[in-house]
C-alpha cells in the first residue's frame, strides 16, 4: 500500500501535523511520502492508494487547495483524507473541501483538525491559541495518521461501512460584528487592491520572496504595472515577508482592525466554549491576551516575519541575523 502527505503550510503549524501523520503511516505500512502542495503535480498521484490533504484554515479550504484539487487527475477509486491546522474554528474546512475531493473519484475516508497558533497581524498576539501544535496534539496526529491507513485497509477488505457519510454543506459564515466606525467594511478578498506597492524600495529582482511564496502565485514584479496578490489567499504574506517594507499593507490592516475588533471578543468565547467542551487545551492564560494588542501594532520592523524563524519582533540588525 503507497500513500502520501500533501500539505500547503505557511508557518510551520500545519507542516508539523503533517510530519507526524506520515509518521503515523510509516508506522503501519513502513511508506509515506511527504510533499509540499506547491511541490506536487496534481497529475502524477496514480501510483498512490491513499492521499491525505491538509492545510491551514482561511474561512474554509484555501482556495489554492481547492485548485489543487480540481487539478487532480487519474485518482478515481482512491482513498483520501483531510486535516487542517486553526485559530478558533474549523468547520468550515471539511465541507468545503469534500466536493472537490469526491469530484475527482476519490473515497474520503476522514479528517482530522487541530488547533495551531494565528500570525495574522490583524489578530491579537499573542494568539490565545499559541502553543499549539504541541507534543501532545502531535502525537493525536500520529495516531491519526495510523488510523487512516488501517481504515483504509479494512474498507479495501470489504468493511465499507466504516466510510464516514458526507458532510453537510457548509453554513454561510456569520456576518462580522460592526467596528467603531459603524458598518464593517467589505475588506475581505481585497488585500490586493489595499496594498500599495514602493518600487523604490524594491529589491527585485535580487529578492523575489514574495513571488516564491505566494501560495496562489499571485505576485509578478517583472511586468509594469505589477501584478500583486492577484489572485489573493489575504494571508498577508506577501508584505510580511519583505525585508525592505516595499509592500506596505496598512490600509489593510487598519480596515481589517475596523473589521475585526467586534470580532475577537467572540473568538473567546467560542475558544472558552471549546475548553468547556473538552476540544481545546489552553496553553496561554487568558490574562496574557490583550485583544487589542494586535501584531501590526508589535511587528513594526521588516521583514515582519523571517523564514525559518517566525515572527520579526526587534531592531533593523535583527533582521539580517
Amino acid at each position: 500500500m503507497k500513500s502520501i502527505v500533501i500539505y500547503f503550510s505557511q508557518t510551520g503549524n500545519t507542516e508539523k501535523v503533517a510530519r507526524a501523520i506520515q509518521t503515523g503511516i510509516t508506522q503501519v505500512t513502513a511508506q509515506c511520502d511527504l510533499q509540499e502542495i506547491r511541490d506536487t503535480n496534481p497529475l502524477r498521484l496514480k501510483d498512490y492508494d491513499l492521499i491525505g490533504i491538509g492545510s491551514p484554515v482561511f474561512g474554509g479550504c484555501p482556495k489554492n487547495v481547492l485548485q489543487f484539487v480540481r487539478h487532480l487527475r487519474f485518482v478515481g477509486g482512491k482513498h483520501a483524507f483531510s486535516f487542517c491546522t486553526h485559530g478558533t474554528a474549523h468547520q468550515g474546512f471539511y465541507p468545503s473541501l469534500y466536493p472537490g475531493l469526491t469530484d475527482r473519484g476519490l473515497t474520503v475516508i476522514g479528517s482530522g483538525d487541530w488547533y495551531g497558533d494565528c500570525y495574522l497581524l490583524h489578530m491579537p498576539q499573542p494568539y490565545p491559541t499559541a502553543g499549539h501544535p504541541d507534543a501532545i496534539d502531535l502525537e493525536e496526529a500520529e495516531a491519526f495518521g495510523r488510523e487512516m491507513v488501517l481504515r483504509s485497509m479494512r474498507i479495501r477488505a470489504g468493511e465499507t461501512d466504516l466510510i464516514p457519510p458526507a458532510p453537510a454543506p457548509p453554513a454561510p459564515p456569520p456576518p462580522p460584528p460592526p467596528g467603531p466606525s459603524g458598518d464593517a467594511p467589505p475588506v475581505v478578498g481585497a488585500f490586493g487592491r489595499l496594498l500599495k506597492f514602493d518600487k523604490e524600495k524594491c529589491l527585485y529582482p535580487s529578492c523575489t520572496l514574495c513571488i516564491d511564496h505566494c501560495p496562489m502565485q499571485g505576485m509578478d514584479l517583472s511586468v509594469d504595472p505589477p501584478i500583486l496578490a492577484r489572485p489573493c489567499l489575504d494571508c498577508e504574506f506577501c508584505a510580511r515577508l519583505c525585508p525592505t517594507g516595499a509592500l506596505d499593507m496598512t490600509r489593510w490592516l487598519e480596515a481589517m482592525e475596523d473589521m475585526t475588533v467586534g470580532f475577537r471578543p467572540m473568538m473567546l468565547d467560542l475558544l472558552a466554549e471549546a475548553e468547556e467542551g473538552g476540544r481545546f487545551r489552553r496553553l496561554i492564560p487568558l490574562s496574557e491576551i490583550d485583544t487589542a494588542r494586535t501584531g501590526y501594532k508589535q511587528y513594526t520592523v521588516h521583514p515582519q516575519w523571517i523564514l525559518g524563524k517566525g515572527p520579526h519582533k526587534g531592531t533593523d540588525s535583527d533582521a539580517a541575523t
